[in-house]
């Protein structure tokens, strides 16, 4: 009875990741642009002096000639303004902002400042503490901006280091990543990632933008996207030109809060996305919690089929993706993430005060 038990956790996982494998072997139909864009890049930014030096010279560089760079400096206290002033260029618009409106959720009110003053028919959000991988980046997404696409979803992975916290970091974001990618290619989006994401300027506006989440914590790129996306249109990014990286934190309990942050909003979701997410990690969390109390024998012959399909499907992805991962660590950092993810999740819905950088 245990290993039929285990076998139908150890199924349904493992079913649900060759399911979403699928969605990388599929070709996605073409965008038909018929002229190119122009892109503002929009940014809030709070006291980000020295990671803004860092990607305005990124920026500045990437080959795509059409764009605008709108940052918004929300009650910066360092020197930010005289910073992007001494650029000295035209494609950089900075905003102050003073003060922020009691109903307006901060980072959401410096966007939504940095949009309305924006020229472009794309608005490319990232933050101030990324960088795009290559200089195609904006070209990238303006081979997507097709006549039928409203929403463009990037991905953005975590810079390399040596610790075993920023391996951990990096793997849990690719996982992230592969979820919400192939769901997307799969016609059924539910979240993106606001470091690396492309919305139609008019669509934008027509769908009120943030109005209906404004004074939510957090979400103006998750909770945008379950509002306004639909199966036809959006286009996923993939492959290593498209990628924008971000830098992981320095310590376990940073990192915590960082995803007590981002699934603080998960109760928002459809129930059919909760639902999904759940079955993803309870399936995985109840097999390996399991499997111990099989024989020996079945222990090792399922430990290692899971971590077969887990390698084969997911360095498929990744390539895919234009991710790397470290395949030599898959066995711990899987196991962590199958514990740590379902922790966190659950101590985001009981924790009431989630602190955001206010």
């Amino acid at each position: 009875m245990i290993l039929i038990i285990t076998c139908v956790f150890a199924f349904t996982h493992l079913g649900i990741i060759v399911y979403l494998t699928s969605a990388f072997a599929k070709s996605q139909k073409p965008a038909e642009v018929q002229t190119a864009p122009s892109i503002s890049v929009i940014i809030a930014a709070r006291d980000e002096e020295q990671n803004l030096k860092k990607l305005i010279h990124e920026l500045l560089n990437q080959s795509y000639s059409d764009f605008e760079i709108v940052i918004a400096l929300d009650r910066c206290t360092d020197e930010s303004e005289a910073l992007l002033r001494s650029f000295q260029s035209k494609k950089i618009t900075p905003i102050v902002i003073d003060q922020v409106p009691e109903d307006w959720n901060p980072k959401k009110h410096a966007l939504n400042q940095a949009i309305e003053q924006a020229n472009g028919d794309w608005l490319v959000m990232t933050d101030a503490d990324c960088i795009p991988q290559s200089n195609n980046w904006l070209n990238e997404i303006a081979n997507q901006t097709g006549a039928a696409t409203d929403i463009i979803i990037g991905t953005s992975p975590y810079l390399s280091g040596n610790s075993f916290l920023s391996k951990y970091i990096r793997f849990e974001s690719f996982v992230t990543a592969f979820l919400y990618t192939s769901k997307a290619i799969l016609y059924k989006p539910y979240m993106a990632v606001g470091r690396n994401l492309a919305i139609r300027e008019s669509f934008f506006n027509q769908v009120g933008g943030y109005e209906s989440i404004k004074s939510v914590k957090g979400g103006d790129d998750d909770l945008f996207i379950q509002k306004n996306v639909t199966p036809s249109n959006s286009k996923v990014l993939l492959g290593e030109e498209s990628l924008v990286l971000t830098y992981p934190k320095q310590t376990w309990q940073s990192y915590i809060n960082q995803k007590l942050r981002h699934l603080s909003v998960g109760h928002r979701y459809s129930s059919k996305d909760q639902a999904f997410l759940t079955l993803f990690h309870t399936s995985q969390l109840l097999f390996l919690t399991i499997l111990p109390f099989n024989s020996l024998r079945n222990l090792i012959v399922l430990l290692l089929f899971y971590l077969f399909i887990k390698l084969v499907s997911y360095r498929f992805a990744a390539i895919k993706m234009g991710f790397g991962i470290n395949y030599m660590l898959l066995p711990l950092v899987d196991m962590l993430y199958a514990v740590l993810t379902p922790f966190i999740a659950l101590r985001s819905k009981l924790v009431k005060d989630i602190t955001w950088k206010n």
